[in-house]
């Protein structure tokens, strides 16, 4: 398939990119291996961010309508009392952790929500439960990626003027061949006072998953 846009990797970032495209107004195409999109959110059953004056300022409008429509579905759709209704910055867990603790089927109906026009009028196609397993590249230039079915292995190329690696842990860098490097590097390479001794290319912020 051909489009303008496509974004490998349907999390928080992804699913931001593919927004951010459809209203451009470019085609685009959106995958995600996890049943859900949204990751943090989602599938890694974690809270938002800990931003301390999220509620204030240092958001875009889009995460902004995000956050207050996890806001409004548990006002619409759950039995709260009044007061909790009635609070600008409800948060429904009342965790400490973030501002706004939310159960991760309530975020992803609200993503759904956010894609839907988009979706509806064909400007966004969500290749659903779908992984990169090659890249077509010329030069340094990724013309294409081929993604298969986690389920099935069936396999789709997806051509685009544009392709967006928003995955987890850069999946598309070793199907690329780009040059790059993860975890810490070593003192040596660039001067770093509190680089360590020796690479530790393992080092690197946990990644945390629900099943």
């Amino acid at each position: 398939m051909q489009t303008d846009v496509l974004v490998v990797g349907g999390g928080m970032g992804g699913v931001a990119a593919a927004l951010a495209a459809a209203r451009a107004g470019r085609r685009v195409v959106l995958t995600e291996e996890c049943p859900w999109l949204g990751s943090q959110l989602t599938s890694q059953a974690v809270p938002a961010d800990k931003h301390t004056w999220v509620e204030e300022f240092g958001v875009t409008a889009s995460y902004r309508r995000l956050r207050e429509g996890i806001r409004d579905y548990y006002r619409d759709h759950y039995p709260l009392t009044e007061a909790a209704k009635a609070k600008k910055d409800l948060n429904p867990g009342a965790g400490m952790v973030s501002r706004i603790c939310a159960e991760p089927r309530v975020a992803a109906a609200v993503i759904e929500s956010m894609l839907a026009p988009f979706r509806s009028s064909g400007a966004i196609r969500v290749l659903e439960r779908t992984r990169p397993v090659s890249a077509d590249v010329e030069g340094d230039v990724v013309r294409a990626v081929t993604v298969a079915d986690v389920r099935t292995g069936e396999e789709a190329t997806v051509r685009a003027g544009y392709v967006l690696d928003a995955t987890e842990l850069g999946d598309l860098l070793p199907l690329t061949g780009a040059e790059y490097v993860t975890g810490f590097e070593a003192h040596s390479a660039y001067g770093e006072p509190s680089a360590p001794a020796q690479a530790q290319p393992h080092n690197q912020q946990a990644i945390s998953c629900a099943s």
